[in-house]
């Protein structure tokens, strides 16, 4: 704190001093002085401290949020946080560890015909005299042929797109970040599910909007809360996850999603739907998106990446006809356009009927891991659905979240703290997300879930244990 003062006193500038102050505590952070979970002091006190007004303290804690640097918890008061990027790299391996049963990134079930099938492609294309993927520089939202095929793909996903509404882009994620970059700015008001997908959470501290959660439960975002927060805030967006929502599993029944729409016309609040993992859900399907309700105020995101092949980075982006050319704009000077070999692969495969049959063989793959999973670690399951690439685990009391990593970290297993899917304000939940589609065989699988239900059984050592003071 004295350094804060004297980081204050320093400036004769005439500079804002909740920047100063912003620019002090960020410091400490970077530093190490201030480390993950330490509590800043409270706004009233610290005001008194350094000489300042409790709103020059307030606007410095607001921005401080707002740029990953610390969470604000009502009742609880300001708490420093890792960056969202650091985060990410501690809860999700960046690099694989051969030794370690890696549970903490989703991905597809891995397979031989995944190879067979890329490599085939792969030498058809290379034996083509005409390639004019490889040409491209002009077509921006993709060529013309790979977005009629991705319109018949979104046709099975529940959706009617005219092509000419249709953004090719480098997966899911490139499409959330160019919907909410044609919608929200600095101040802007976006909500989302209280636990959301950490994409989300890192572009609102680039775009530099307000991000907010909704209350949430085992069929999905709450439509009173959201309701609630529409009628008293001004609200630019929402972007959601209503099908297999990443990490809670949890599946929005049709009844909601109608709500949910109405809501959203009512309120002229844009609704950004990721369905990354609506392919999975196959003829299970019990809804159409809630895109299908809201097409004049819905963004429609979807991808192979989480139901064909991994690599396979090629994602659709549906957009109101209004903007479309906006979009298109902000692609441009994002990313020019997706790669169109990807989309050549992509519009093949779709129109040979491969990606539906990979998708219906990794249906398969996720039912039979689902179902061990339940087998060995029902007893902690808070959330699960056959067709999910990850299922939610509830941590026993006796736990606490970071300990418990550490534990099943040197017993060769990695599985997802929460902090990475909270958006500013969320509680953070004793729960941590495995997913299942870990490069490994049935019996390694088997050994691993049995483990992580041994560790959950047994009491930590007494320095770690949850009550412990």
């Amino acid at each position: 704190m004295r350094n804060w003062k004297e980081a204050l006193v320093a400036d004769h500038g005439g500079g804002s001093k909740y920047k100063l102050l912003v620019t002090a505590i960020a410091t400490d952070i970077e530093r190490g002085e201030l480390k993950d979970g330490d509590r800043l002091p409270p706004q009233r006190l610290l005001a008194a401290e350094l000489g300042i007004s409790v709103q020059t303290v307030t606007n410095a804690y607001k921005e401080l949020e707002r740029q990953g640097w610390v969470r604000c918890e009502v009742g609880r008061g300001s708490f420093v946080s890792r960056r969202i990027s650091e985060r990410v790299a501690t809860s999700m391996l960046d690099r694989g560890e051969h030794a370690l049963l890696d549970f903490s990134t989703v991905r597809i079930v891995h397979t031989e015909l995944h190879d067979r099938y890329w490599r085939q492609t792969c030498a058809e294309l290379a034996a083509e005299h005409e390639q004019p993927w490889i040409h491209a520089c002009r077509p921006i939202a993709g060529f013309e042929h790979h977005r009629e095929v991705g319109a018949r793909w979104l046709a099975g996903l529940g959706l009617t797109v005219e092509p000419r509404d249709l953004l090719l882009t480098n997966g899911t994620s490139q499409a959330i970040f160019l919907a909410l970059a044609s919608l929200a700015g600095p101040d802007d008001l976006v909500l989302c599910e209280s636990c959301t997908d950490h994409g989300v959470i890192g572009t609102a501290q680039v775009l530099g909007f307000k991000l907010q959660g909704v209350d949430a439960d085992r069929h999905g975002l709450d439509p009173e809360h959201f309701e609630d927060l529409c009628g008293n805030e001004r609200v630019t967006a929402l972007v959601c996850t209503p099908n297999l929502n990443n990490p809670t599993s949890s599946l929005m029944p049709d009844s909601r999603r109608r709500e949910i729409a109405e809501i959203a016309r009512r309120y002229g609040v844009f609704v950004i739907e990721d369905d990354v993992y609506g392919p999975l859900l196959g003829d299970g399907r019990e809804a159409p998106p809630i895109s299908h309700y809201l097409p004049e105020l819905s963004f429609y995101c979807t991808s192979l990446t989480k139901s064909v092949l991994t690599g396979l980075r090629l994602g659709y982006l549906a957009m109101p006809r209004r903007l479309a050319l906006r979009t298109e704009s902000i692609f441009r000077v994002n990313s020019w356009m997706a790669a169109p070999l990807l989309g050549e692969i992509a519009t093949r495969w779709i129109e040979r009927g491969r990606a539906a049959e990979l998708v219906n063989l990794q249906r398969n793959l996720i039912a039979g891991r689902q179902a061990a999973v339940t087998a060995e670690l029902g007893d902690y399951l808070r959330g699960n659905h056959p067709a999910s690439l990850s299922a939610w685990l509830e941590v026993p009391e006796h736990w606490e979240l970071d300990a418990l990593q550490h534990e099943l970290r040197e017993r060769g297993i990695a599985l997802t703290l929460p902090d990475p899917f909270l958006p500013p304000g969320s509680q953070r939940p004793r729960a941590m997300r495995l997913c299942i589609g870990a490069e490994c065989g049935d019996e390694r699988l088997r050994k691993g879930l049995a483990s992580i239900r041994d560790v959950f059984e047994q009491y930590p050592e007494i320095h770690e244990f949850r009550g412990a003071r």
